[in-house]
């Protein structure tokens, strides 16, 4: 009796993964651009005009392991590094990221160069910045019912396809206010994959930023309160995320992020005497998967430090901790 009911568990999550691929793959503007519990440390991925705010060359990377003990759950890795640099006398911001996305028999990777361009304001300051790159999308293929038949949208066979992406963004900071407006895919390039029955296109889907927060001190204490909140929207529905972290004696931080595609993450951090912040957020799914999985783990690495060479000669700390 244990044995089969073992088996039919495996056969229900196989059928949510199945579910849950071909969603991916007809609604898959919804998904394209993945958001971390630990964004609002690595904003630079999300809008290049972050790129060299920060007044120090900063490394970032973060994994978020969706949806552990589902075969084929979505893991994404994003890396991103940038720093200010001085181009004949304008205050500018340069800077890389990389992305690898994983959802069952479908990969994804990307590689975008960023550039800012950074002005001071009378009051605060405002940079705007553009992202040029890469976005390869692969299937292993070879998907099938459990009756053997095909869909005419999914690929059939491994199959791959690499095309030219572009973003675009604006930040304006004050003190320890940030605002922030993006726009990714702008051209909302195609992907070929030949290998889909009815040949269709892949298309990568616009999707629009808007990116904000603030640092608040709590009188004397050495406690701050961080509030941030993102809007996604890919000109269907609208996709909201709130993180609230609470940082004391700015070394130390806890906090909880809720995004309205029923994602709750509880996150804790710190930073080391050498630097370097370690971050770690577990994350429960508020929908009908949350039955199917033992939840969602997401670590962060960042290190920020100087460097003479080209450095910028005004730093921008208001966002340094955001």
């Amino acid at each position: 009796m244990l044995g089969l009911t073992n088996i039919l568990n495996r056969m229900i999550k196989r059928l949510i993964l199945i579910q849950f691929f071909l969603l991916s793959l007809l609604y898959a503007s919804g998904q394209q651009d993945p958001v971390f519990s630990h964004l609002f440390f690595n904003k630079v991925y999300q809008n290049p005009a972050f790129a060299g705010l920060q007044g120090e060359i900063c490394a970032n990377v973060i994994n978020r392991q969706q949806w552990v003990g589902l075969e084929g759950a979505p893991q994404t890795t994003v890396f991103t590094i940038n720093s200010p640099i001085n181009i004949f006398g304008i205050n500018s911001g340069i800077g890389i990221s990389l992305m690898d996305d994983r959802l069952g028999l479908e990969k994804s990777f990307s590689g975008n160069l960023a550039y800012s361009y950074i002005h001071d304001l009378s009051t605060g300051t405002i940079s705007f910045g553009a992202n040029l790159g890469i976005y390869n999308r692969a299937y292993e293929g070879g998907f099938t019912f459990p009756d053997a038949s095909v869909d005419p949208v999914v690929p059939n066979a491994k199959d791959q396809s690499l095309i030219f992406d572009m973003s675009i963004g604006a930040v304006y900071t004050l003190d320890n206010l940030y605002i922030g407006l993006s726009v990714s895919h702008l051209a909302q390039p195609k992907f070929k994959l030949p290998s889909t029955e009815s040949g269709e296109l892949s298309i990568l889907k616009r999707h629009y930023f808007i990116m904000s927060g603030y640092k608040l001190g709590v009188g004397s204490s050495p406690w701050e309160l961080m509030p941030n909140l993102l809007v996604k929207y890919d000109g269907a529905s609208p996709q909201f995320t709130i993180n609230l972290n609470t940082l004391y004696n700015k070394k130390l931080w806890g906090g909880v992020t809720y995004s309205t595609n029923d994602v709750f993450d509880i996150n804790i951090g710190i930073e080391l005497f050498n630097g370097i912040k370690i971050g770690y957020a577990y994350g429960l799914n508020l929908s009908k998967f949350i039955n199917t999985n033992t939840g969602s783990h997401e670590v962060m690495i960042g290190y920020c430090f100087n460097f003479e060479f080209s450095k910028a000669p005004q730093k921008y700390r208001s966002v340094r901790f955001l």
